[in-house]
């Protein structure tokens, strides 16, 4: 479980608070849809990503070639709280297009991921 010193520094740069709230809102998403939602590139994405997962707020799956992440569902109540501020806060804007991003990506299918990686969450 993060102390609150390392969980305001994971939540220090705007990518990683946009890429926890992508997962907050969408559950679990293959890293292709992460990349897609930030609009990064994927190298950046893994970065921060990295940084989340050591801060124990997100966990990873592997699935053949492909890597999903989904927040941590153990989360303390008190890291969950904030995690909800987040989400209503002055990051909201950035999360509305983040998921708009990763919404159109879904409807198109266009993705990196095998369709039946996707369904299978």
């Amino acid at each position: 479980m993060p102390t609150e010193d390392d969980l305001f520094s994971v939540l220090s740069h705007d990518t990683r608070r946009r890429l926890l709230l992508l997962l907050e809102g969408f559950g679990e998403l293959c890293v292709c849809d992460l990349v897609a939602g930030v609009d990064l590139p994927q190298a950046v994405v893994s970065r921060h990503l990295a940084v989340l997962r050591a801060g124990e707020l997100v966990i990873a799956r592997k699935r053949g070639t492909w890597v999903y992440y989904k927040r941590r569902p153990s989360l303390a109540p008190w890291v969950a709280d904030i995690i909800a501020v987040l989400r209503a806060g002055p990051g909201a804007e950035a999360f509305a297009r983040d998921a708009l991003r990763v919404k159109a990506l879904q409807a198109q299918g266009a993705v990196c991921c095998e369709p039946h990686d996707r369904s299978d969450k």
